[in-house]
């Protein structure tokens, strides 16, 4: 007799997945052209002049934003970079005697 359900062993199951990917940029200047394209062949109406007026303002907005978070986290940088000189200044100029005490009041 043949206990097959006892020596039964599970494979994996496989998937015909595909991913796809979404490129914002590449959406954007494809809706762009085609855009532009329509401006130079045929008479555009109100409603597509004031949607591609929005989307041209929109994408100047987040270019501002994204600019003003750079600026941002470069002036922190800077800062601290200039802290971290000044406390090693500090030391050179005072001696290595100096690093001792300054650490004993920190903590």
């Amino acid at each position: 007799m043949k206990f097959r359900f006892l020596n039964k062993t599970i494979n994996n199951q496989r998937f015909n997945y595909t991913p796809m990917y979404f490129d914002e940029r590449k959406q954007r200047l494809k809706r762009k052209k085609a855009q532009y394209q329509e401006l130079e062949n045929t008479e555009m109406s109100d409603y597509k002049r004031k949607e591609m007026l929005r989307d041209s303002l929109q994408e100047g907005w987040n270019r501002a934003a994204h600019r003003q978070n750079e600026n941002k986290s470069s002036n922190i940088r800077i800062l601290a970079l200039i802290v971290i000189l000044v406390g090693l200044g500090y030391f050179i100029f005072n001696g290595v005697d100096e690093v001792d005490t300054v650490v004993t009041k920190i903590w």
